[in-house]
């Protein structure tokens, strides 16, 4: 646990501060550090199935004489009612209290911690509780201080692979083997640290290995509500039209910034889509605008950096947020706000605080976000702005590119070589699409082909004014500096549409 968490403790109870959340993954090694380091004080456990227990010598005491029957109760309301007559100096530790105000009738145990304030503060008691998320309501958030367990550090990681180790008996771990394998357990609780790595000893007894060990990390990461981890993806040098933003990549990956996490977000304006933009009607749970702020102060604030790869549909985007990780060894976690939500008040805000907490404690301050969009127009100008890599925009693929890309899916679905069908227009997840078709029907790619609308014939205009907005404003994906159009813009007069908050409106040929 983080020294910083025992010693902002220390210093609230050195002022009476009555009332203490403390959100962490691990409640029951928190309590355990936490009574140490209060030594001497009448220590008393709260949780559903034992009620009020004693859990030190003096906290045996405090609880000599007192109705057993009260003291034992795993009513939340009660048990905080009887936490009054705890003597001076007491320390209750409620467990998984964020889930009993969540859960119980809220306005009792409410008002029973709420009437522990004064009474607590005069007396030098204090109320601890912990959960692995609160949200408080409004009438505790003035009363009530909250205190966050970080995740362990990368020394304190190191400490434990040494210890499983040593418990092994494998031969000593030397710098390359500890560091790797706190890379392996980085964004995991202590607990969750120590149960991989041992797991990891247990499916192979003869050496630490981590393949099992970024297994289980990645389990877990995926309990997180709105994230999954990957580590696999197509390797970069099967992708095609984008050799300019792959060199780019590359270098970054391979530089001293390189990152230790990458961050994918499909489709990033319908995350923003809550916000009103556009007319729209803008998002009544408050999770969109929550979503937006905890990812400019991550940006911002903890140097987090990132690209945005505009374009049609099928042009690759995402198929390369997934190659980039793969390709240097570095986890990937997708962001889906639609998997953050909850049916409580706050419960949502909660959930997205807590997976940017998980992310940052996986990549530390060297997290890459890679945003898709295909329509950048809803996105607000202070979050494009912290995309300091830049837009880049995937335009269709050429001739040649076609036809590198069929091979490789031909080979992939296990199709026999055949002639491969006029694919004038078509993206690369169209190529794989007609593929796909030809096994799954046993079909030629010809026949295949008559089942594909490609998006150039069923959203000519899309395509069309993409192309225009990214003409001398966004980077080139395929060739080194800014994108130039040199097409016919017809298809684009009488179109209004907006970019970045900017209007424009294409009245002439020459638009």
């Amino acid at each position: 646990m983080n020294s910083s968490l025992i010693q902002s403790i220390k210093a609230a109870r050195a002022v009476g501060t009555p009332l203490l959340a403390i959100t962490t993954t691990d409640q029951v090694a928190v309590i355990t550090t936490v009574k140490a380091a209060l030594n001497g004080h009448p220590a008393l456990l709260w949780d559903r199935a034992r009620g009020i227990v004693a859990i030190n010598d003096e906290g045996g005491e405090a609880l000599s004489g007192k109705d057993e029957a009260l003291a034992g109760t795993a009513d939340p309301t009660s048990a905080m009612i009887f936490a009054l007559t705890l003597p001076k100096g007491s320390v209750v530790y409620a467990m998984n209290m964020g889930t009993a105000l969540k859960d119980e009738p809220s306005l009792p145990l409410i008002q029973a911690i709420s009437n522990l304030r004064d009474n607590f503060k005069a007396s030098m008691r204090t109320l601890i509780m912990f959960d692995h998320q609160f949200t408080l309501p409004g009438a505790l958030r003035h009363d009530v201080t909250v205190l966050d367990d970080p995740l362990p550090s990368d020394d304190e990681y190191g400490v434990i692979v040494k210890k499983v180790n040593q418990l092994a008996k494998f031969p000593e771990a030397n710098k390359k083997l500890i560091t790797d394998a706190s890379v392996a357990v980085r964004g995991l609780s202590a607990f969750e640290a120590e149960q991989a790595l041992a797991m990891a000893v247990a499916l192979n007894p003869k050496k630490l290995d981590l393949r099992h060990v970024w297994d289980l990390k990645v389990a877990a990461i995926n309990q997180v509500p709105g994230l999954t981890m990957t580590l696999d993806g197509p390797p970069l040098d099967t992708l095609k039209g984008m050799d300019a933003l792959v060199k780019t990549m590359r270098r970054f990956a391979e530089g001293p910034l390189a990152p230790l996490v990458y961050v994918r977000v499909d489709e990033i304006e319908k995350a923003m889509a809550g916000l009103g933009a556009n007319g729209g009607p803008g998002d009544n749970t408050g999770i969109t605008q929550d979503f937006l702020s905890q990812f400019l102060t991550q940006m911002e604030d903890n140097g987090w950096t990132g690209f945005i790869f505009a374009g049609v549909r099928g042009g690759g985007k995402t198929v390369l947020t997934k190659s980039i990780g793969a390709e240097y060894g570095v986890p990937t976690i997708s962001m889906d706000i639609g998997g953050m939500k909850a049916s409580h008040v706050g419960e949502s805000e909660g959930r997205i605080r807590a997976a940017f907490k998980s992310i940052s404690s996986v990549g530390r301050n060297r997290v890459c976000v890679l945003a898709t969009s295909n329509d950048i127009s809803v996105l607000p100008p202070e979050f494009l702005r912290r995309f300091k890599f830049g837009i880049y925009y995937f335009d269709l693929l050429g001739k040649s590119e076609r036809a590198a890309l069929w091979p490789i899916y031909m080979k992939e679905f296990n199709l026999s070589d055949q002639p491969t069908p006029n694919d004038e227009g078509w993206t690369g997840a169209e190529i794989r699409n007609c593929c796909e078709i030809a096994y799954g029907l046993k079909e030629t790619l010809i026949e295949a082909a008559e089942k594909v609308v490609p998006v150039t014939k069923s959203d000519p205009v899309s395509v069309n004014r993409l192309r225009h907005f990214a003409n001398g404003n966004w980077l080139s994906a395929a060739k080194p500096g800014v994108y130039k159009y040199d097409g016919p813009p017809e298809t684009l007069v009488g179109q209004v549409v907006q970019i970045g908050g900017q209007r424009a409106e294409f009245n002439t040929k020459e638009s």
